[in-house]
């Protein structure tokens, strides 16, 4: 079970506080990472502690298999007014669409292979916390992905409205 503290946040600063936490790490590894807010003075309520685990999980898997010269794009949209839509794409090798069904449960490791060696990290659990904290939102996450070319997960959040 997860708690959420919901709080009012600004899109385009938070999500450039994020993005520019990964900009040593995507340059020492050579990867360009590039951030589209298209509704960045939009308020959105929610716990921007949480959001903040799920974009950090994204976007450092997408640096971990993005390949010398790749790059990653995340970016934002406001669907029907009503739904926040985020979405981290790499250019990395993709996932075997034979492991997409499982990618989100706990302790699955797509490519065993790949996998190792990349600096020790990788439970298998970054995922499936990352779709338990969107689920907590309300919202849905997901993931596309053409071997070889490119991975895109994606997630959206209703507005939260109290009372």
């Amino acid at each position: 079970h997860i708690n959420l503290h919901y709080e009012t946040i600004k899109l385009e600063p938070y999500l450039d506080r994020i993005t520019s936490k990964f900009a040593g790490l995507a340059k020492d590894k050579g990867v360009l990472i590039e951030l589209h807010v298209n509704d960045g003075d939009t308020a959105w309520n929610l716990d921007p502690d949480r959001i903040e685990q799920v974009l950090t999980n994204l976007i450092d898997n997408a640096i971990r298999h993005t390949p010398n010269g790749g790059g990653i794009t995340i970016r934002q949209n406001i669907i029907n007014g009503s739904l926040l839509h985020l979405e981290v794409k790499n250019t990395g090798p993709g996932i075997p669409a034979e492991d997409l069904p499982f990618i989100f449960e706990r302790f699955y490791k797509a490519d065993k292979a790949r996998t190792r060696g990349h600096s020790g990290k990788g439970t298998g659990l970054g995922l499936a916390i990352a779709q338990n904290i969107v689920k907590a939102h309300k919202g849905e996450i997901s993931v596309e992905s053409l071997e070889g070319k490119e991975t895109t997960f994606s997630f959206t959040i209703p507005q939260f409205m109290q009372g």
